[in-house]
C-alpha cells in the first residue's frame, strides 16, 4: 500500500489550496473570508485526510491479515493499525457531526467546499482502486503472492469511492458535480488509450516473434487489465453521465483539448516513430543485429497511432460539429488540430538545422547519427506539414468566404496571439542559451567549431521560433487588410452613474459606446416611467470627456450633472 501512502500527501496539499480558495472567494468579502468559509475549509478538510488515512490502514492491515507483505515489519504494522484505530473513530465522529449540520443547514449541502470535498475523496479512492485493481491482476497472471493484499485494497478503496459516487449524485446538483465527473472522465480516458496501446502492442509482438518473449503472456493480460480498468470507469463517468451533461466551457475543455488534442498528439507521436524507424531502416544508420530487434518499438507506435486516432475520431464526431455552419466550436477544432501540425512541422524545421550543423562541425555522434537526425526532421515534416495545411487550408477558404466574421472571431486572435508568445518565449529562451555557450567557450579560450556544435539545438529553436512568427506574422499583417481596425470611438466621461428607470443592457451598450464606467441606479419615484434614450444618452455626456457625470433620467430628456468623486 506504499502507492496509496504516496497519493494522500500531493492530493491533500493540492486539495487544501483549492479549498481554501474556494472557502475564501465563496464566503469572504473582498480579501478576507468569514467564519462560516473558514471553518467549512479546515473541517472539509481535516474529514479528507482522515478519510483517506483511514482507508489506508484498512487496506494495509487487511492485507497483513491475508498474508500481504513481510509478517516481519512491525512498523508498518503498527502504522496500519495506528491509521486504523485512531483515523476511523476520528473520521466517523467528524463525519456525523457534519451530517448533523447538513440536515440543520441546507447551505452547507449548497457549498462549494461540500463538493470540493466529495470530488477530491472519490477521485483519490478512484486512482488508487484503479492502480490496486491493475496491480492485482498482474500479479495473479504472474503467479506470484501478493494477488489477495491487492484485491483487499481494491475493495476498501472502491468501497470508499462508491460512498462518495452515491453522495455526489444524491446530495450534489448537476453543476456542481460536473467537475467531479470530467475529471473522472479524463482519468478514465487515459487509462484506457494507455491499456489499449499496450495491448495492442503486447497482441502484435505475440504475433510477430516467433518465439514470444519471456513473460509475454502477462504483459498481454495485465495490458488488458489497464484497458478494462479504464474502459469501465470512463463509461461509468462519461458515457452515462458527463457526455449527457451541459455542453458549457468545462466540457468543451474536456473534449477539444484532452479529446481531440491528447489523441491527435497521441497518433502524430506513433505516426512519427513508426515512420522514422522506417526510414532509418531503408536510409539511415542501422545498429540493431536485426530487423526484429530494430523494429521493437514498432508494436507499441502502431498502438499510438490507432488508439489516438480512435479517441480524436470519437471526440470530434461527439462534438457534432458540421462543416455548413461555422460556430465558434468548430473553429476551435480547426486551430487546434491545426496548431498540433504546426508544432510538428516547426520541431521539423528546427532538426533540420540540428543536422546540417552537425554535419558542418567536428564532434562524436553520440546516441543519434546525423543522417538518423535528419531523417527524423523528415519525419516530422512529412507527418506534421500535410496535417496543419489540410487545416490551415481549410481556414484560409472559411476566410475568404466571410473575412470579417473570420478574422474578428475570438479563436483566430487567440491562435495569432498564443503563437506570438510561444514564439516569442522559445526564442528568448534559446537565445539565452546560445549566448551563454558562446561566451564560455570565448572566455576560456576555446571557441572553435565544436562551440557551434554545442549550440546547435538553441539554434534550432530559433530558427524554427523565427519561422513560425514571420509566417504568421504576415497573416496577422494580411487579418488588419481585410478588416481595418474600428476607428477608436470619441473619448466619453470617465464615469457615468444612471439614475432613472432600470435598463442594465442600456447600461452595458452605454459603457461600450463611451468607454467609460457606468452604474444604473433605479429611481422608485414616479417620475422614472419613461424609458432611457440611448441615442440621447450618447449625445449628452460626449460633451464631458474625462469627467465624472451624473444622469438623471424620467419623463423629460436627460439631465446631466458633473459631478467630483470623493477620494
Amino acid at each position: 500500500m506504499g502507492i496509496a501512502l504516496s497519493f494522500i500527501p500531493l492530493l491533500i496539499t493540492v486539495g487544501l489550496v483549492y479549498l481554501v480558495v474556494n472557502a475564501s472567494r465563496r464566503h469572504g468579502g473582498p480579501g478576507a473570508p468569514d467564519a462560516r468559509g473558514v471553518r467549512r475549509f479546515f473541517q472539509y478538510a481535516l474529514l479528507c485526510a482522515l478519510v483517506l488515512v483511514t482507508a489506508t490502514g484498512v487496506s494495509d492491515l487487511l492485507g497483513h491479515l491475508v498474508g500481504d507483505g513481510d509478517p516481519d515489519d512491525e512498523a508498518a504494522l503498527a502504522r496500519a493499525l495506528a491509521f486504523t484505530v485512531v483515523g476511523g473513530p476520528l473520521a466517523a465522529a467528524l463525519a456525523w457531526w457534519t451530517r448533523r449540520r447538513h440536515l440543520r443547514d441546507p447551505g452547507e449541502t449548497a457549498s462549494t467546499t461540500y463538493a470540493s470535498y466529495l470530488t477530491l475523496t472519490a477521485l483519490t479512492a478512484l486512482a488508487v482502486a484503479m492502480v490496486q485493481t491493475q496491480a492485482a491482476v498482474a500479479v495473479a497472471l504472474q503467479a506470484r503472492p501478493g494477488s489477495a493484499g491487492a484485491a483487499v485494497a481494491v475493495l476498501v478503496w472502491g468501497g470508499l469511492w462508491l460512498v462518495h459516487w452515491w453522495l455526489a449524485e444524491r446530495t450534489l446538483s448537476r453543476d456542481r458535480n460536473t467537475g467531479h465527473l470530467l475529471l473522472g472522465s479524463a482519468a478514465g480516458l487515459g487509462t484506457a488509450l494507455a491499456g489499449f496501446v499496450l495491448l495492442l502492442a503486447a497482441a502484435l509482438d505475440l504475433l510477430v516473434r516467433a518465439e514470444p518473449v519471456l513473460g509475454g503472456t502477462a504483459r498481454l493480460g495485465t495490458a488488458a487489465a489497464t484497458f478494462l480498468v479504464g474502459a469501465v470507469v470512463w463509461v461509468q463517468y462519461w458515457v452515462l453521465n458527463a457526455a449527457r451533461g451541459p455542453r458549457g466551457v468545462p466540457w468543451l475543455l474536456l473534449v477539444l483539448p484532452v479529446g481531440v488534442g491528447g489523441g491527435l498528439v497521441v497518433a502524430v507521436v506513433g505516426a512519427s516513430v513508426l515512420l522514422w524507424d522506417v526510414l532509418v531502416w531503408f536510409l539511415g544508420d542501422v545498429r540493431a543485429p536485426s530487423a526484429l530487434d530494430h523494429f521493437a518499438g514498432a508494436p507499441t507506435a502502431v498502438g499510438a497511432v490507432v488508439g489516438g486516432a480512435v479517441v480524436w475520431w470519437y471526440h470530434r464526431a461527439v462534438l457534432g460539429e458540421t462543416r455548413v455552419v461555422r460556430t465558434e466550436v468548430r473553429r476551435i477544432y480547426e486551430y487546434l488540430v491545426a496548431g498540433i501540425g504546426l508544432l510538428a512541422a516547426a520541431t521539423g524545421v528546427g532538426m533540420v538545422v540540428v543536422a546540417a550543423v552537425e554535419s558542418l562541425t567536428p564532434g562524436v555522434d553520440v546516441g543519434v547519427t546525423v543522417r538518423n537526425t535528419l531523417l527524423g526532421a523528415v519525419t516530422l515534416l512529412v507527418v506534421g506539414v500535410p496535417l496543419w495545411w489540410g487545416f490551415w487550408r481549410g481556414i484560409g477558404r472559411a476566410v475568404v468566404a466571410s473575412p470579417t466574421t473570420e478574422v474578428a472571431s475570438r479563436t483566430r486572435r487567440t491562435y495569432l496571439v498564443l503563437l506570438f508568445g510561444i514564439a516569442g518565449v522559445a526564442a528568448v529562451v534559446a537565445l539565452i542559451v546560445a549566448v551563454y555557450l558562446l561566451l564560455e567557450d570565448l572566455l576560456a579560450g576555446e571557441l572553435s567549431g565544436a562551440t557551434a556544435r554545442d549550440m546547435r539545438y538553441a539554434l534550432g529553436v530559433l530558427v524554427a521560433a523565427a519561422a513560425v512568427s514571420a509566417y504568421h506574422g504576415s497573416v496577422f499583417r494580411q487579418d488588419r487588410e481585410l478588416v481595418p481596425p474600428t476607428p477608436e470611438l470619441p473619448a466619453g466621461p470617465r464615469s457615468v452613474v444612471l439614475v432613472g428607470p432600470a435598463d442594465d443592457h442600456l447600461a452595458r451598450e452605454l459603457a461600450r459606446r463611451t468607454g467609460a464606467r457606468v452604474e444604473l441606479w433605479p429611481r422608485l419615484d414616479d417620475d422614472a416611467a419613461a424609458a432611457w434614450s440611448l441615442t440621447d444618452l450618447v449625445t449628452a455626456v460626449e460633451g464631458y470627456p474625462g469627467a465624472d457625470v451624473l444622469v438623471l433620467g424620467g419623463s423629460h430628456a436627460p439631465e446631466v450633472v458633473p459631478v467630483g468623486r470623493h477620494r
